[in-house]
């Protein structure tokens, strides 16, 4: 399974193009921040990490202002066949806020739910 459920703050994002087939493609830089407890020990995350959308999400994410907290879903994926590093490709994104002036957010886990294959994943 490769799913990723992310909250995070619109940081950077590239202008809008499209492919030689005519698809919409945006990349983007998210600031993610939360707490976590690893081992018995809590742990803050604070990290920047790339994404891409493609299509109706990446037109979508064009017209976000910098600074908009979103939730985001997607999965981890090389960003070519060549290529060890890994992008979030965001398949579905959701506004949380308000652009803020920080460039992250607070996010919390706070209930367990299923997912559709049957595992529990955390969400907000």
């Amino acid at each position: 399974m490769n799913r990723v459920f992310l909250n995070a703050t619109l940081i950077e994002r590239t202008a809008l193009r499209y492919t030689p087939a005519g698809v919409a493609v945006i990349e983007t830089q998210l600031q993610h921040q939360s707490d976590a407890i690893e081992a018995g020990v809590s742990r803050r995350l604070q990290f920047a990490f790339r994404a891409i959308a493609l299509g109706a999400i990446a037109k979508q994410l064009a017209n976000e202002s910098l600074g908009s907290e979103l939730s985001v879903t997607g999965f981890l994926a090389p960003r070519s066949r060549r290529s060890a590093r890994l992008l979030v490709h965001v398949q579905q994104y959701s506004r949380l806020a308000a652009p803020t002036e920080a460039g992250a957010m607070r996010n919390e886990l706070v209930d367990t739910t299923e997912c559709n294959d049957g595992n529990s994943a955390k969400r907000q």
